[in-house]
């Protein structure tokens, strides 16, 4: 990834930034676990108070005895937490202050017991209504936690361990089933785009998630650098992603190192692609920091995050299913309903629509970015499902009429 740089060329660090008004920026967590701001006229003079905060908040981590709080030891864990992407810190910030803090925040990790947490969880799910994901999340900023605690010899019993998938048994807690759609839905509702003087500027985002399985955090971060036109292949080597502390867009490596991939171009992508470049050529490249020549983006010339195509995706769906409406009571037949359909359930059914015509798992995978094949076998099982039961009924057609 490139590294932000001054107007000196010298590389900045995470958490430093440049004002405005010329002054350099360090925001970081205290030991009180609010986020704070230092402020300096040259980064030498940054870097030095830099050095003090650390100083300080070592001596302050050092310092926790073994009567440490749920909130003091997520401060150290946070102070850890450097090599995670930025996106996935604020998550676990979130969801930690959000579900755990009230209620965990002021107890001493020593005291805290196996039961204590299921009670947690169950007040999750009884009280809050949170659904498996959020929960998992919750789980997720608190596991790490436990585990510090009982390396540095605070407690000898991780009371956290096993709790939630107790939980997820006892409530018997599933994960959303991610339906695909069939590829006639989804070139219904690619006219429906095309035909929208409202939508129709989005049809190409929308037919790039439809052909690539691309995820949209990734297709945000597509540059016309990753486009080879002579291999027909896409190379997918950055996210964007967007953070809620007033960072705003920040460019992010993929999920995960499989996330990293090549992927072949159908001839229609290629379509896509060059007619997008073709109507840049007279255009501002759309740029963020040091990165320029995005493929999409906004009116702004900054590149589309994943919170902004999700939105208008809702609201095309939305406005399809209200069209098919009263298209279908003027002909006199059920309506053809779009159901819960997302960007990323464009990626689902390319996936299925790869497993039903028999392409190699191993290549599904790669091509998906799916960091474990059993997430790629869980879909190409699902396939196989429903294809068995519609072979059985051809066959139950045929042989309905014996005896």
């Amino acid at each position: 990834m490139k590294k932000r740089k001054d107007k000196n060329g010298r590389a900045l660090q995470s958490g430093e930034s440049i004002r405005k008004d010329g002054r350099y920026m360090y925001r970081y967590v205290g030991i009180d676990g609010k986020r704070k701001s230092i402020y300096a006229k040259t980064l030498d003079e940054l870097r030095e108070k830099e050095d003090e905060i650390q100083n300080d908040l070592y001596n302050g981590f050092c310092n926790l005895d073994k009567n440490v709080t749920v909130d003091q030891m997520f401060i150290r864990c946070a102070a850890n937490r450097q090599f995670l992407k930025p996106r996935s810190r604020e998550v676990y910030e979130y969801c930690y202050g959000k579900h755990a803090k009230s209620v965990l925040g002021n107890r001493k990790m020593k005291d805290i017991k196996y039961s204590d947490m299921v009670m947690f969880f169950k007040y999750l799910a009884d009280e809050k209504h949170l659904s498996l994901s959020s929960m998992r999340s919750v789980n997720h900023a608190l596991v790490p936690l436990f585990k510090t605690a009982m390396r540095d010899g605070l407690i000898r019993i991780d009371p956290i361990d096993g709790v939630f998938k107790e939980i997820r048994k006892a409530y018997k807690l599933t994960p959303k089933s991610r339906n695909a759609i069939s590829q006639e839905q989804i070139k219904k509702l690619a006219d429906f785009v095309a035909n929208s003087k409202k939508y129709s500027k989005y049809l190409n985002i929308f037919l790039m998630l439809a052909l690539t399985g691309m995820r949209v955090s990734e297709l945000c971060g597509l540059m016309w650098e990753d486009i080879d036109f002579e291999d027909n292949s896409i190379n997918v080597k950055r996210t964007i992603a967007f953070l809620t502390d007033g960072t705003g867009r920040i460019v992010q490596t993929p999920k995960t190192e499989t996330s990293k991939r090549k992927i072949p171009m159908f001839a229609r992508v290629r379509e896509i692609l060059l007619t997008e470049r073709e109507k840049q050529v007279d255009m501002p490249p759309v740029t963020l920091g040091d990165y320029v020549g995005f493929v999409f983006g906004t009116e702004d010339n900054l590149p589309y995050t994943a919170t902004s195509i999700e939105g208008f995706f809702r609201r095309i769906v939305k406005n399809y299913n209200a069209c098919e409406t009263k298209k279908a009571e003027q002909e006199h037949r059920p309506p053809d309903f779009v159901e819960n359909c997302t960007p990323h359930t464009l990626r689902h059914s390319l996936c299925a629509y790869m497993c039903e015509n028999d392409l190699n798992i191993k290549t599904i995978q790669e091509i998906m970015g799916h960091k474990n094949i059993s997430v790629t076998l869980e879909v190409y099982a699902e396939v196989t499902e429903n294809k068995k039961r519609t072979e059985f009924s051809r066959l139950e057609e045929k042989l309905g009429n014996i005896g």
